[in-house]
């Protein structure tokens, strides 16, 4: 059987990329061009010379990569393709220094799933929904807007998911950007809070909930959100109302997604979020940790 190569795609691949995708969702090639390609982790994936593949690989952390968007040429759609596809992947991440690889897959491909399992080891790693650029209801909400939360809230926001189960049940991991993870570690929720991008809901001095979320833009990026059953709705609308916002993208761990799905229903114009299962593979680095 002839091997699988991969290498970086270049502008001399789009007419090949545009080939593939034509068996696949219409709007991938708007993507891939306006986002992979352009953050340098568009990968090509050749048989003989001849491309008949590609994907996303990137790099949430500096030891972590993450498979995304995995396309074949109909013939090439083989389980040995894929996998040797893959292999090869994570070859470049552990060259990287990663000693993590995820990929994402939908809840109900069982198929994908069991081979991940079967041939690569991969592991089940806790199950996200996830709405993309959601349009927002004219006046979806009202109430106070809340404040991102103060760094000094480090200690007790920290101390508040490592008793959550919902913490725990996703494996520590939290949504980045265009269908990434990462690890939710102390550090880098040091660093979102001082980038103003944690909300908390408080309950006396005691946290009731957490949310990270991008304000920035004209759509709000909501990454994580983890609350007691209660407190899930004010703290929502405490980040979404009353902010010159159009559109919302929500990814959530399963858990807080039931509690937030009837809030989410009624401020959303056509609510229609996915299912994903995250999937986890540890390697062996095979360099220094990347900066």
């Amino acid at each position: 059987m002839s091997m699988v190569a991969v290498r970086l795609a270049g502008e001399g691949d789009r007419a090949a990329i545009a080939e593939i995708s034509k068996h696949y969702d219409s709007n991938l090639i708007h993507l891939v061009y306006n986002t992979w390609q352009q953050q340098g982790s568009l990968y090509i994936a050749e048989v003989e010379g001849k491309v008949i593949g590609f994907c996303c690989l990137t790099f949430p952390a500096p030891t972590e990569a993450q498979i995304l968007g995995i396309r074949l040429l109909p013939e090439y759609q083989k389980e040995q393709t894929g996998r040797d596809f893959i292999i090869s992947l994570m070859q470049i991440a552990q060259e990287k220094g990663c000693n993590v690889v995820r990929m994402l897959t939908s809840s109900e491909n069982y198929e994908t799933q069991a081979a991940l399992q079967r041939n690569l080891n991969f592991e089940r790693s806790g199950t996200w929904v996830i709405g993309c650029g959601e349009e927002l209801n004219s006046v979806p909400c009202s109430g106070p807007a809340l404040e991102s939360a103060s760094p000094a809230l480090l200690e007790d926001i920290w101390q508040f998911l490592q008793y959550s189960q919902t913490y725990r049940r996703s494996q520590g991991l939290i949504y980045t950007d265009l269908y990434a993870f990462r690890s939710f570690s102390k550090a880098y929720l040091s660093q979102q809070l001082a980038a103003g991008k944690v909300f908390a809901w408080l309950e006396g001095d005691a946290v009731a909930g957490v949310a990270l979320a991008d304000l920035a833009k004209d759509t709000i990026s909501l990454n994580y959100l983890d609350a007691k059953p209660h407190a899930v709705k004010d703290l929502l609308a405490g980040i979404i109302c009353n902010r010159k916002c159009k559109h919302l993208t929500s990814a959530m761990p399963l858990d807080s997604y039931w509690e937030a799905k009837p809030f989410l229903e009624k401020i959303i114009a056509q609510h229609r979020p996915d299912q994903w299962l995250v999937m986890v593979k540890e390697v062996s680095p095979l360099a220094s940790t990347r900066d």
